[in-house]
């Protein structure tokens, strides 16, 4: 199936990526369009990167230089009028089996060592994408119907005792949310709760490998929220015990509190004690309760972390109820 660069194509200089192959295509990020053909003079259109780290674009009616990047038909930073008349000629699809960046691919390819491989050293990292595992999300993106049987095999790293591998898997997943394997993320957080709190993250030796899993796993909680279906029991109830320990990210009061909003009005002053930093968070995510009970949730997360809420109040919460909230939090002060 040929796929088109939407709404536009995207031209981009030479720090960022442009592909000497036409499947390359889908990113959100800023990769430049390979396949394109001017709509007056029917040429194709052709590229040169000069060392300044401008890359000349051209046709035979027409040319344009790049410094960053720049899609089709965008308003221009200059004074100068947008740019067209070129389009997107199609991408077509990846297929097996095929050689990328060196790496032999069919459909016998055991997918578990090459991520293994691929996370500890990726064959090619393309230039301007952002992410440590960048070269195998961009392998899953272009695999399509083999793609699962990638993933599959990513979520099978999780259960691994190489802090390495536990790592790539879980920033796999915090990219390719929807892919297939991902729901091994829950069970793994919770069978291996432990280890997570004990191993160093290779690449933070400061923090806990928790911390990761633990924000994957709140991330997978969101993708409910966002979509507006009903929270994963499991999921749901694996965050809860972990916010309840104090592990989550900054936002996890937020993510709590549209999966199940009694659930956290009812704890809010055993997650404050269990991560004081959640309490502004805890403010801003109360706002769209009752006022009997932001009041309540706010004086009993005071009691803990006075100056934090205070702060949170002034930020979030107007006048005239704003007053109101600060005068509770002082007669409710020892």
């Amino acid at each position: 199936m040929t796929r088109f660069c939407e709404p536009a194509p995207q031209l981009v200089g030479t720090r960022f990526w442009l592909p000497p192959e036409p499947f390359e295509f889908g990113w959100e990020t800023a990769v430049g369009c390979n396949s394109m053909r001017c709509d007056r003079c029917r040429q194709v259109v052709r590229s040169e990167a000069r060392p300044d780290g401008v890359r000349h674009y051209r046709c035979a009616c027409q040319e344009k230089d790049v410094v960053w990047q720049y899609r089709i038909g965008d308003e221009p930073d200059d004074l100068y009028a947008p740019f067209t008349g070129w389009a997107c000629e199609g991408h077509p699809d990846f297929r097996l089996p095929a050689t990328l960046d060196g790496v032999r691919l069919d459909h016998d390819t055991d997918w578990g060592a090459l991520a293994g491989s691929a996370i500890r050293r990726p064959p090619f990292v393309p230039p301007g994408l952002d992410g440590d595992v960048v070269w195998l999300v961009r392998l899953h993106r272009l695999l399509d119907a083999e793609g699962p049987r990638l993933s599959r095999a990513v979520a099978g790293l999780l259960d691994s005792d190489d802090p390495v591998l536990v790592r790539g898997a879980l920033d796999f997943f915090l990219d390719e949310d929807g892919a297939a394997g991902g729901e091994r993320v829950t069970a793994m957080v919770v069978e291996r709760r432990a280890w997570l709190s004990e191993t160093p993250d290779p690449r933070y030796p400061s923090d806990p490998l928790l911390d990761t899993a633990a924000e994957l796993l709140f991330a997978r909680l969101s993708i409910a929220a966002d979509t507006g279906e009903p929270a994963d029991r499991e999921v749901l109830g694996a965050a809860k015990r972990l916010a309840l320990t104090g592990a989550g990210p900054h936002d996890a009061p937020l993510a709590l509190g549209v999966a199940d909003p009694d659930w956290l009005w009812a704890h809010a002053g055993d997650l404050v004690r269990a991560h004081e930093e959640w309490a502004g968070m805890l403010v801003y995510a109360v706002a769209d309760a009752s006022a009997e009970v932001r009041r309540r949730v706010v004086t009993e997360a005071a009691g803990i972390a006075p100056d934090r809420v205070r702060r949170a109040v002034g930020q979030h919460v107007p006048e005239p109820e704003r007053g109101a909230l600060l005068a509770a939090i002082d007669a409710a002060a020892p």
